[in-house]
């Protein structure tokens, strides 16, 4: 068989050809990964740059927290739904610790959970997933949230914890002031002058001012009431300090000292009194000292103050709350009941023939009682008397151990 020339010449050159687009095509490629790779990984810094910007720029009703959702049956959505209620939940549980503090929320868990907890998703106004990531067995999400106030006060207002249209209560500030290589001051010692705030008394009016206080002005003072020499020592008795209330009509005072040690370190000594019965709320001693690269605009003694109210604060707003006329926490001990259908008649007895229980819930179980937390616009003593004195009771019972803080009643 005779073979062409002329064929072998353009089988060459067809396949120089297809040499020559397939080079061309990969130095393509290769110029296309060399540009766009670096440029697509330049704004990667710029993206996260934005998403740290954003997390900064957090207002008082927000938060960040991270949720997590576990993923059954290789159900990623589902399991990132539940991620993103986990978030919701702990921005409402956030908020709660904020505004009534941890000792108000670990004694009334129960009920906060069942009324405001268990419905979190409703108190968020929005969000924003800001970043989020899955491995085999969970879905993680980092969110911005923003919850919405006026629906969980008004729950928390329903429950007793705020009161809407109620006045606000006077606190009276009796705090000396003392820095060092300085005599202490106090407005007491002279109450007729004009006195200059204090670093101690600005503080503890923002504080204050800020969980819906009303500060008393000591300017309206007047002249002719009545007060006697040990009412103007620095160091006051506990009477002498509810007398002081009394003349400005407060609710409480917050007596005690500060001393200031230079610019950087300073300690408190405070104690709430409520002023109609003297009752000392709480009392505490703070001390703060501030770093080298402290950038806080507060003053140590600020930091001392804020430390004191983060563990007294709820004792004092739960305390002022029965001088207000508001509500009571008290604990019934249930007895002589022998089956649970009595105790749900017992409960519905409670709600339905006394307005003044604004919350009821059973605390503690036992063989031999039950123990029922409540929360009522009375006290112990009143709500005693009407149940006993309560006519055609479904039961006969007996009411022991009356005390401010429940009783004991035994069902005949």
């Amino acid at each position: 068989m005779k073979i062409s020339h002329k064929s072998n010449r353009s089988n060459f050159f067809r396949a120089l050809r297809e040499g020559f687009y397939f080079y061309s095509s990969l130095l393509a490629i290769f110029f296309f990964f060399s540009f766009t790779i670096p440029l697509l990984f330049s704004f990667i810094p710029t993206l996260a740059a934005s998403s740290i910007e954003e997390l900064e720029e957090i207002k008082p009703d927000e938060g960040i927290v991270i949720g997590t959702g576990i993923i059954v049956g290789e159900n990623i959505s589902e399991a990132r739904n539940s991620a993103i209620n986990s978030g919701f939940l702990k921005g409402v549980e956030n908020y709660l610790i904020g505004k009534l503090g941890l000792h108000s929320v670990a004694d009334n868990l129960q009920m906060l959970d069942e009324e405001i907890l268990s419905r979190a998703k409703d108190g968020i106004q929005d969000y924003q997933i800001v970043s989020e990531f899955q491995t085999d067995r969970y879905v993680k999400v980092l969110m911005k949230i923003r919850v919405n106030r006026a629906l969980l006060d008004k729950g928390l207002e329903s429950l007793g914890f705020l009161e809407s249209d109620n006045p606000k209560a006077n606190v009276l500030f009796m705090v000396s002031e003392k820095q060092s290589d300085l005599p202490p001051v106090y407005w007491w010692h002279e109450p007729f002058s004009q006195i200059s705030l204090t670093q101690t008394e600005v503080s503890l009016i923002r504080l204050f001012e800020d969980k819906g206080f009303r500060v008393i002005n000591k300017s309206f003072y007047a002249p002719g009431e009545d007060y006697d020499d040990s009412m103007l020592r620095m160091h006051l008795s506990n009477e002498d300090a509810v007398k002081w209330g009394k003349i400005f009509s407060a609710d409480m005072v917050i007596a005690g000292d500060a001393n200031l040690y230079g610019d950087s370190w300073a300690s408190i000594f405070l104690k709430a009194l409520r002023v109609n019965d003297g009752l000392v709320l709480a009392q505490g001693y703070r001390e703060a000292v501030l770093g080298d690269n402290h950038e806080d605009e507060r003053t140590a003694v600020g930091l001392a103050i804020d430390s004191w109210a983060r563990d007294m604060i709820s004792y004092v707003l739960n305390g002022i709350e029965p001088a207000k006329g508001s509500i009571n926490t008290i604990e019934i001990v249930l007895e002589g009941l022998t089956d649970y259908r009595g105790f749900i008649d017992f409960k519905h007895f409670l709600s339905t023939n006394f307005p003044e229980i604004r919350f009821l819930l059973e605390k503690r179980l036992k063989k031999e009682s039950i123990t029922l937390s409540l929360n009522l616009s009375t006290n112990s003593n009143t709500l005693a008397k009407k149940i006993q004195n309560l006519p055609d009771k479904p039961f006969s019972c007996e009411i022991d151990n009356l005390n401010e803080q429940g009783f004991t009643l035994t069902i005949k």
